[in-house]
């Protein structure tokens, strides 16, 4: 049988229909959990249990564009859920995003010694936040670019960093580990891959 047909073994597609018949319009108003819900449904290609495209499902099920449903799954993949919280109290844009992600966690923003908890009475204090980061990040002077012998140094060190990391891990992996603790070491292992996929945009020809 089809794995596409065991939506039970994933989760209750009908129950998340039945919940977002009215699913927001706009990206800020979508959750984490909503987004990786669709990533699912497409990945597993669960939409095909309805008998339609992943466009049709999208515009008549989930009661969105195909484009922004890709859009909110490339976000959560890029940003992970910290975008959706923040999102859902103040106004960003991924580009503003990209600015101050060093400062957000899914548990707030982190300004100075602060950490402003994603709650609706801060929304007022996280979008003053968020203003302010942008302007600091914004106002930072660019490095120049190394060149020559500088640059071929840094990117082997670079190199190296990361070979050491990757070996470390994996020697950590084997280790004989509890429940929490393995479930800590995905959850590091996971926001890395997160960072590691923004880096490949970047440098990305």
């Amino acid at each position: 049988m089809p794995d596409n047909t065991k939506m039970d073994d994933i989760f209750d597609l009908g129950t998340w229909l039945g919940r977002k018949q009215a699913f927001a319009a706009v990206a800020g108003r979508s959750s984490a959990a909503d987004a990786e819900c669709l990533r699912t449904i497409r990945q597993k290609k669960l939409y095909r249990a309805r008998g339609v495209t992943w466009e049709q499902f999208c515009t008549q099920y989930a009661g969105i564009s195909r484009s922004l449903a890709d859009e909110l799954i490339r976000r959560l993949e890029e940003f992970g859920p910290a975008y959706f919280h923040l999102a859902g109290v103040a106004k960003i844009t991924p580009q503003a995003f990209r600015l101050i992600a060093p400062a957000v966690s899914e548990e707030g923003v982190q300004v100075g010694e602060e950490k402003i908890a994603f709650t609706p009475e801060n929304a007022g204090r996280i979008a003053a936040a968020v203003e302010e980061l942008r302007t600091r990040a914004e106002a930072r002077p660019k490095e120049e670019p190394a060149t020559g012998e500088n640059r071929a140094r840094s990117l082997g060190r670079a190199r190296n960093a990361l070979e050491e990391a990757v070996t470390e891990i994996e020697r950590a992996s084997t280790f004989e580990m509890d429940l929490i603790e393995r479930q800590a070491l995905r959850a590091d292992l996971e926001a890395a891959v997160r960072k590691l996929w923004r880096l490949t945009q970047v440098v990305s020809p």
